[in-house]
């Protein structure tokens, strides 16, 4: 049971982890539709894209990975898939620039909870000799999010609009 119950453990991080990947590409699916509702210039579709995601994502990563050390780890990353699915569904309730790109921070600050205490859980659950085969199963998640994120953003952006998407 044990061995089967990592690997559920497993199968949900990599689930994770593909959906934090699918949630912050779907942004630049959206862009033109977003310049074209807002009359935003490209720079701010830049900053919209990179700088609103990356500044709490980057920043936050080695304080989350602290915590990580020291609190619950599935509680982290079920805090932050919570945090970063609701600044996204804000983003889709966007009224400008300027709720958007908050709502791009608050996804950014998210999203930084995911990847630390998923790497440490799983190497709590996984063996040195057994880490790498692991690792590549959680690093799946993020190619599948990639490619699905993609398809299924430009799906829905097209069949619903770019609001519903998000």
């Amino acid at each position: 049971m044990k061995s089967q119950y990592r690997y559920y453990v497993l199968g949900m991080l990599t689930l994770t982890s593909m959906l934090s990947i699918a949630d912050r590409l779907i942004m630049s699916i959206l862009l033109e539709d977003i310049k074209l509702e807002f009359s935003m210039s490209d720079t701010q579709l830049g900053l919209l894209a990179g700088l609103a995601f990356t500044l709490f994502y980057a920043l936050l990563g080695i304080p989350i990975a602290r915590l990580a050390d020291r609190w619950n780890r599935k509680n982290i990353v079920g805090i932050a898939l919570i945090v970063w699915s609701g600044m996204t569904a804000l983003c889709g309730a966007a009224t400008g620039f300027i709720s958007l790109f908050l709502a791009r921070l608050g996804v950014g600050v998210g999203e930084a909870g995911g990847s630390p205490p998923s790497y440490s859980m799983i190497a709590d659950y996984f063996k040195p000799e057994e880490l790498a085969r692991a690792m590549g199963i959680f690093t799946i998640g993020a190619v599948l999010g990639t490619g699905g994120g993609l398809m299924v953003g430009g799906y829905l952006a097209e069949s619903l609009g770019w609001r519903f998407t998000f």
